[in-house]
């Protein structure tokens, strides 16, 4: 027999009358209080265990009954399951190309397929790393001497071309469009909702990577639509004005506010001994934006980066050499992954992941990063941890490697 209802549609508790009558009232259900008495039983036996195969599987355990993903003994990282972004992408690997995954091995040869919505004969790829819920990025084949279809977003992205000529168009209310004229290893912003469309104007297929916020902002308006048809135009990031594609401040040492830069491959950078000795680096700051940072670091031979972990997420696109970019969660050494990565090699690192960067090349190597350190840092969620010290674990792991390459050089 069920308890009775109050006004508001809640059960209440038994009345006297039913006690005295010596009913039975039904039992809740065990099964959630045992997968939770669970959960914690593997999560207290994965902490007190010693690192290996056991607290390995202790953590398997435990993040497939909570749902979760351990970074370390005392953090855990809550994926998202259902979000806009997810239900849009279920959808759209319907109708355009997708990849997920953490690494494409070369850009410049990646599979691309019909894509409609990007213009007659252009072909795409629509790239989702590492379960991103903030970023992506897409590769645009461009057919000789056409472009794509004019088109608007209402979320940033940042285009780098990997061949070339060609020049992308800017609408500006009453007046013509604005030009930009970009090659092999340019980089511009579209500003955020403008008009615009990319052209190739040289006779073989150019290719050009994107990078966007378009899943932080469906994440964020719940509204495919008004994303791609919002006719707002954002006057304080783009005014038109005719030197905007060739306007430079340098702000700091490391530091440039622009629009355009010709060749990211060869521009200038800083030394940014943050990350430790040996490493250059220069940030830009384009169009106005508040979600995508834009950056080129450089490495020596031999060099490596300090490990370090963030919040936020982080795509890379490698501009030239060698090298070998270790990941792992919190100190799970045991789950420790290696991506090997030359020119044209784009990779992601799940969020909040130690990561440390090696150039193993016997040239120096340079890669291209969009990631989002800004946007967490206005949410109030930007966090990150350096490690000045070594792990012994991965100290280890680099003298494995280093051994293995000496092996495949005899």
């Amino acid at each position: 027999m069920s308890t009775a209802s109050g006004r508001n549609g809640r059960k209440s508790l038994p009345n006297a009358r039913t006690a005295e009558r010596g009913e039975r009232q039904p039992r809740p259900p065990l099964w959630p209080g045992l997968l939770a008495a669970l959960a914690l039983a593997a999560l207290v036996l994965a902490i007190a265990l010693p690192t290996g195969l056991a607290r390995k599987a202790f953590h398997a355990v435990y993040e497939r009954l909570a749902g979760v993903e351990v970074l370390g003994p005392n953090a855990v990282r809550v994926p998202p399951q259902h979000s806009p972004y997810q239900r849009w992408l279920a959808s759209a690997r319907e109708t355009i190309p997708v990849f997920e995954g953490f690494k494409v091995g070369n850009i410049s040869e990646a599979k691309l397929g019909s894509w409609a919505e990007l213009g007659p004969d252009v072909r795409g790829l629509y790239l989702r790393l590492t379960g991103y819920q903030q970023t992506d990025a897409r590769i645009v084949g461009l057919p000789a001497e056409k472009g794509t279809s004019w088109q608007r977003h209402f979320y940033e992205q940042a285009v780098y071309a990997l061949g070339g000529p060609g020049h992308t168009e800017i609408e500006r209310a009453g007046r013509p469009p604005q030009r930009v004229e970009w090659s092999a290893g340019s980089l511009l912003s579209v500003p955020l909702n403008a008009r615009y469309r990319h052209v190739n104007d040289s006779g073989a297929e150019v290719r050009l990577l994107v990078l966007t916020s378009f899943p932080f902002m469906l994440n964020t308006l719940n509204d495919a639509t008004f994303i791609e048809n919002d006719h707002h135009d954002f006057t304080e990031r783009y005014d038109g004005s005719d030197d905007y594609f060739e306007s430079r401040h340098l702000t700091a040492d490391d530091w440039l506010e622009t629009n355009f830069v010709a060749d990211i491959r060869e521009s200038r950078l800083a030394d940014m001994d943050l990350r430790g000795p040996d490493n250059d680096v220069m940030h830009w700051t384009m169009a106005g934006n508040s979600m995508l940072s834009l950056h080129v670091s450089g490495m020596p031979p031999g060099a490596r980066k300090k490990a370090h972990r963030h919040s936020n997420e982080v795509l890379f696109l490698v501009l030239s050499g060698a090298g070998t970019t270790l990941a792992w969660p919190g100190n799970r050494y045991d789950e420790l992954q290696r991506i090997d990565w030359r020119e044209g090699t784009l990779f992601s690192i799940p969020p909040f992941w130690y990561h440390q960067h090696m150039n193993t090349g016997s040239g120096p190597a340079r890669y291209f990063s969009a990631n989002t350190p800004d946007l967490l840092l206005n949410l109030g969620l930007r966090y990150t941890d350096q490690l000045e010290i070594e792990p012994v674990e991965i100290a280890a792991a680099w003298a494995r490697i280093a051994g293995e390459d000496d092996h495949a050089r005899r």
